[in-house]
Order: C-alpha cells, then sequence, then structure tokens
C-alpha cells in the first residue's frame, strides 16, 4: 500500500504553468516531512522553473522545454533536449513518481518503479499504479494536490505557498525601481496588466481611473506597474509594452514606476518589494500569493474555488458575464478598501 512505501527517490512532475507549480509548494513540504532522507526531484517547464528554484524542499530540478520556445534551438534541437532529459531520468530509476497534474503516458516513459497520481481522462493510455480519487465538488488546488500526500501518509499539506526571490535579480530590480522614483520605505501596491486570456483583461481605462482615484483617496501610495514586455502582436510571446505607455500617459499625476518583467524572476523580486497586489488571475496573482502579500483579483470565467489566492487575505471580483471587463472601476475601489479592512483585521 501507499502508506508504507519508503522511497529513497521521488521525482513530482509538474509539466504546466507557474500558479500550478506554486500551489505544489505545501505538498512539497509535506512530503519533505515525511521522507526527510529522501531524494526529491521536480520535473517542471523552462517557463516555471523560477518558481520553485529555490525551494529548500527540492534536491533537483529537471527542466522540460516546452514546444513555445522551440524557436531558441530549432524543432529538432528542442526533440533533441527533451530526449536527454527523458534519458538523464531514466539513469535515476526513481521509487516514485507523483503526478501533481496527470501526464501518465509521458510519465511511463520516464523508468519509475511506482507512479501515483488522479485517475487519467481522455484516451486510455494507462493509469497511474495507485489511483487517488477525487472528490466530486470542485477543490482548490491545494486542496487537491493534498490527496496525494494524505495516500502517503504525509503530513497536512495545507500550509502557505513557498516562494524565495533570487538575491541578484532582487537587488537588480530594487536598483532599477529606485531609479524610476519608488521610495523603499512608502506603501507600494503592485498593478499587474498583463493576462494571457481575454476574458481575464480589465481595460486600460479602468485601470486609469482606478489609479486616478485611488491616488486622491491615499495619497500617501505609489504603484508599481508591471507587465509582460513586448508587441502585442508577437507570435511567440504577445507582450503588453502598448498597455503600458498608454496607461503611463492616462495617469501623468500618479507616483507610477515601470518594471516590465521578462522574466520570471524579475516579476517574483518586483512583488516581493511591493505591499499589496492587485490584478487578474493568474500566474502573477499566485506569485503575490506566495509572497504573502495581500490581493485584489479580477476573475473572469475561472474557477474561484480552485484558484483563489491561497493563504492570504484577499477580496476576489467576479462579475456575474464572467467578463473581467465588465468589473466596474466603484466596485474595484469598494474590493480595494474591503481589503484594507482585511488586512487591519489580522
Amino acid at each position: 500500500m501507499p502508506h508504507r512505501l519508503n522511497p529513497s527517490r521521488i521525482l513530482i512532475t509538474r509539466r504546466d504553468n507557474i500558479g500550478d507549480i506554486l500551489c505544489t509548494t505545501p505538498l512539497l513540504e509535506a512530503l519533505r516531512a515525511r521522507f526527510p532522507v529522501a531524494h526529491i526531484a521536480i520535473l517542471v517547464t523552462d517557463y516555471n522553473v523560477d518558481a520553485i528554484r529555490n525551494n529548500p524542499n527540492v534536491d533537483e530540478i529537471f527542466v522540460y522545454l516546452k514546444r513555445r520556445n522551440q524557436h531558441l534551438n530549432g524543432y529538432f534541437g528542442m526533440l533533441r533536449e527533451r530526449l536527454q532529459l527523458l534519458r538523464r531520468i531514466r539513469r535515476q530509476r526513481f521509487d516514485l513518481i507523483v503526478l501533481a497534474n496527470g501526464g501518465y503516458r509521458y510519465a511511463r516513459q520516464l523508468g519509475g518503479k511506482k507512479t501515483i497520481g488522479f485517475k487519467e481522462v481522455g484516451p486510455n493510455y494507462g493509469q497511474p499504479d495507485w489511483v487517488v480519487p477525487c472528490p466530486p465538488q470542485v477543490k482548490h488546488e491545494v486542496d487537491k494536490l493534498n490527496l496525494l500526500g494524505q495516500i502517503l501518509n504525509a503530513p497536512t499539506a495545507l500550509g502557505q505557498l513557498f516562494l524565495q526571490p533570487e538575491a541578484q535579480t532582487l537587488a537588480q530590480t530594487r536598483e532599477k525601481l529606485l531609479t524610476a522614483g519608488w521610495q523603499e520605505a512608502r506603501p507600494t501596491i503592485a498593478i499587474h496588466i498583463s493576462s494571457r486570456r481575454p476574458q481575464q483583461r480589465w481595460p486600460i481605462s479602468h485601470f486609469a481611473a482606478f489609479l486616478t482615484t485611488l491616488h486622491q483617496l491615499r495619497p500617501e501610495l505609489q504603484f508599481v506597474l508591471l507587465w509582460s514586455p513586448g508587441p502585442s502582436n508577437s507570435p511567440m510571446h504577445p507582450g503588453d509594452d502598448d498597455n503600458a505607455l498608454a496607461l503611463q500617459k492616462l495617469v501623468p499625476d500618479v507616483p507610477l514606476s515601470l518594471m516590465p518583467t521578462q522574466r520570471v524572476a524579475e516579476l517574483i523580486a518586483a512583488c516581493s518589494l511591493c505591499d499589496q497586489f492587485v490584478g487578474s488571475d493568474g500566474g502573477a496573482m499566485h506569485v503575490a500569493a506566495a509572497l504573502h502579500k495581500p490581493i485584489l483579483c479580477f476573475f473572469g470565467d475561472s474557477k474561484p474555488e480552485e484558484w483563489h489566492p491561497w493563504g492570504v487575505p484577499y477580496v476576489l471580483l467576479q462579475p456575474e458575464s464572467q467578463r473581467t471587463s465588465d468589473t466596474t472601476v466603484a466596485e474595484t475601489l469598494a474590493g480595494f478598501e474591503q481589503l484594507q479592512k482585511l488586512i487591519n483585521q489580522q
């Protein structure tokens, strides 16, 4: 039975997005407590590796190159790197592979002795050796992953998310912000305007009205504008440079420091220097939660019960239409004031 296992080598697979990997960090802490001398490795994508790089519960990180980054080495270069990765993992002969996000079809190539995960859906590619049943009701991703820990007799994995900024990137980001006029001792709100999905985007005109009014109500605050850099018509990585510059022009009197984040490590560093976070559901929101920042978040058609900020004070705004653009400026200002009350109650 799984709870009787005493593996010396464990591999957790998590080949998806930043929020997913951060929601896995409580499980990693629980597995380390359950198997203190085991070698714990994790398989992540090149995109989310910065979110796990400094985690003390991980001994080794394997990086899977996503197809969208094949332009870095060409298609065949990408395939070659994937094959080399597969060989590296197979040589280690892991005692246990924990499928945090499914993917048994790929995991069975990794040469592990046993696999554990949730029931695979879709075409019949097989199932893990131990299938953990998911409850019929929707659970938060952290709650869901706790079920994997429970079957292994690990401690409850419902603690806070973990994230540690990179020291060098943090120092560089602090210097950039100071050069841009940011004052370290002044209360700072991170404003994140990027979102991959249109349903999750709040209009730039709304952000401008929100910042202008909030500055009038709370002149002691300053703001750091975060976004994914690049042109909006980039085929590989659409960015928000145009939106960031448009917002800056709309709020000339608001103390707003611009901080494009090319790498996830830069996003982590910038969020760590702020006191609160305002932005849409997505990786940046989970970064803020993992850094223990209070959050005001916009939700479109994603499920709040599954992806709300974990372990921090938050106010979540989701209109009935499930289009973030339908959230009004007045509702957002009211949500910000509600968040301040939650903070003061702590």
